[in-house]
């Protein structure tokens, strides 16, 4: 009776420190490649667990690991992320930055580049393919359902007819609602040719002859990429007239 009193004893003493050498802290610091700087914030997670915890303000972090054989995430926005084998008591990482995201750059009003993610307000990109694969000939009817917030009402079925566009909804009882069309920098009215009433862009009552809006003359085979700037504030720089956003 002793003798098995003993062997127990002895069996949960292996098996609490069988335990215990599975189970281990990590430590590390989390800097910048370029800066050389500590990065607070970035992520650290065990892969395939649910066990994660980030760096603190110093860019330090501290995880436990249990088992053998794991791996550890570190990710964070604008850096490339990192998946590294947990074998060590004491893991630095050294983050690259995701050039790729940081190069991604939309032409806003003027045509001036800037960063996408810098702006501060809304803008959508849509690429020539995209215009053309619709089949319109006119490019304000190809714009339909290929970005947010943009809405294309056609005044009738037959070609040529005139086509209304708005953005984000009508903002004005009594004017036409509609953004204006930038063309490598040149402001193009997108009017009808006879500005009657009924027929301005949208023939509301189906009356006389439909005219078409001028954005028809331009040929959607010409187009590189079309820049959706939403609000007044997105095409400012345009003044007044750009009070319902723009087209560029």
């Amino acid at each position: 009776m002793k003798r098995q009193k003993v062997l127990f004893t002895f069996l949960f003493i292996l098996l609490q420190v069988a335990v215990f050498a599975q189970s281990r802290v990590i430590k590390g610091t989390v800097k910048d490649s370029q800066t050389n700087e500590t990065l607070p914030g970035v992520t650290v997670v065990v892969y395939g667990s649910v066990v994660a915890t980030s760096t603190n303000e110093k860019g330090e972090y501290s995880i436990t690991v249990e088992g053998e054989g794991k791996k550890l995430v570190f990710s964070s926005v604008g850096y490339v992320f990192q998946t590294i084998p947990a074998d060590k008591d004491v893991i630095d990482v050294v983050f690259e930055a995701n050039t790729k995201l940081l190069k991604e750059v939309v032409v806003t009003a003027l045509g001036v580049s800037k960063e996408k993610k810098s702006l501060g307000y809304s803008v959508s990109e849509v690429s020539g393919d995209d215009v053309r694969k619709s089949g319109e000939s006119n490019i304000i009817e190809a714009l339909a359902a290929k970005a947010p917030g943009v809405e294309v009402v056609g005044s009738g079925g037959t070609p040529g007819a005139s086509t209304k566009i708005t953005l984000r909804g009508p903002t004005d009882f009594s004017g036409t609602n509609q953004p204006i069309i930038v063309i490598d920098g040149v402001i193009m009215d997108n009017s009808t040719n006879t500005p009657t009433p009924g027929d301005a862009a949208f023939n509301m009552n189906l009356q006389g002859v439909n005219e078409s809006n001028r954005a028809l003359d331009i040929n959607p085979d010409d187009i590189e990429s079309v820049s959706i700037l939403k609000g007044p504030a997105a095409a400012a720089l345009y003044g007044s007239s750009a009070a319902n956003g723009a087209i560029v």
